[in-house]
């Protein structure tokens, strides 16, 4: 994560662009009165908002949690082939 003056970002913009959206940086452009920003990638952002979506839900959360002790204790486990 990258912290910048607004002056730094409008002289870096096209290089910091380049940074959040290729490398998934995240960073914080700092305003006057408080008003900070954060730039992240739509990837970043889109998995943000899945991640929220999934965790939305009590019983998803507990589905989700169960499942993941699930593969950590290696029981409950399927496994299958890919369709080509």
């Amino acid at each position: 994560m990258n912290v910048k003056s607004l002056t730094e970002f409008k002289h870096e913009l096209d290089a910091t662009l380049d940074s959040v959206s290729d490398g998934d940086d995240t960073v914080i452009i700092n305003r006057p009165d408080n008003k900070d920003i954060v730039l992240i990638s739509l990837k970043t952002y889109n998995s943000l908002q899945e991640t929220l979506y999934l965790m939305s839900s009590a019983k998803n959360k507990e589905r989700l949690d169960n499942a993941i002790n699930d593969i950590s204790l290696g029981i409950n486990l399927v496994e299958r082939e890919l369709i080509p």
